[in-house]
């Protein structure tokens, strides 16, 4: 994968650099953001990894990646650890752009009910609100070695790739790993007042997607084997599908459901979520998607703005 990442970067450089076509510019943004897809992969891996390799590979992240390996790690082990548990889990936690499940008065926002309609918009800036994020962790934790890393990917990127190219590209990659990440847990179980046992959580708030071609198996990089991510997240992405039929049969041994869905019919499934919640009324009491306590992400900070604005203040 290091290899294909490497290779796809390159071609979308080199179609960057015909600036006068937009047609070549087209393919530069897509050819990069699916470079960034696939370097958001590799930087999660190596992360996840352990022994000598992984610590040498994770510096990939910030230098390769454009994002903070302190932040990620400290995000996504959260996330695998309390998956889907509302006011814990930063992942589920998406509004006040889009809204999982039908929120209280105090939390809700008069946007809510054309969600259904902007959606690609709020998933476009996933890697905008990451590497915001990154930044912002990397500078506030005095983490001077990712702080150079990142100064050196964006020193490169900017030098090699024009601004509005490198943004449209950053849009494109953040719509397709949104999409990607979503949808194996967002239309699953939420908890909102449990805290079940790890594995059973797992089966509860975890769902497989059967690929239906080599290219969507490539782009979708582990993902689609996310029950056994989450089950076993420091092994190797390869071996994922060799583990499959194990970890169906543990389930059904121990009455888990394995859920696993085509990965067209998964998405249709999340999109029916947010239409169906964009009808809802707000419901007084609704647990909220963060926890109480000031928080400093981009997230957190534009549903601050929003409540400012609407009362007035």
């Amino acid at each position: 994968n290091i290899g294909s990442w490497a290779v796809t970067l390159a071609a979308g450089i080199c179609f960057s650099q015909f600036t006068a076509s937009l047609g070549m510019q087209f393919a530069a943004v897509v050819a990069l953001g699916i470079a960034n897809t696939i370097g958001g992969w590799l930087s999660h891996d190596y992360v996840h990894a352990r022994g000598k390799f992984g610590e040498i590979m994770r510096p990939f992240g910030y230098f390769c990646g454009g994002m903070s390996t302190t932040w990620w790690s400290d995000k996504h082990n959260v996330h695998h650890a309390r998956t889907n548990e509302v006011s814990i889990d930063e992942d589920i936690a998406t509004d006040p752009a889009l809204f999982l499940w039908a929120p209280d008065p105090k939390n809700d926002a008069p946007w809510r009910k054309f969600q259904g309609l902007y959606l690609p918009f709020p998933m476009s800036l996933l890697f905008l609100i990451w590497r915001f994020d990154s930044i912002k962790v990397a500078i506030d934790r005095k983490k001077y070695e990712e702080i150079f890393g990142l100064a050196c990917h964006y020193a490169f990127m900017f030098s090699m790739v024009p601004a509005w190219t490198f943004l449209g590209a950053l849009l494109v990659s953040g719509f397709m790993t949104a999409v990607i990440t979503t949808v194996t847990h967002q239309s699953e179980e939420l908890f909102f007042d449990e805290s079940p046992e790890f594995v059973e959580a797992q089966y509860r708030s975890t769902r497989d997607a059967v690929c239906q071609n080599p290219f969507s198996e490539w782009l979708w990089g582990g993902m689609q084997y996310q029950l056994e991510h989450h089950l076993f997240p420091t092994m190797p992405r390869y071996k994922y599908p060799r583990i499959m039929a194990q970890v169906k049969a543990f389930g059904e041994a121990n009455g888990l459901d394995y859920r696993v869905t085509n990965e067209w019919e998964l998405l249709k499934m999340n999109v029916d979520l947010y239409a169906k919640v964009a009808t809802l009324p707000p419901v007084a009491g609704a647990k909220g998607s963060r926890p109480d306590g000031p928080k400093t992400d981009i997230t957190s900070l534009v549903s601050k703005a929003k409540d400012v604005i609407k009362t007035g203040a």
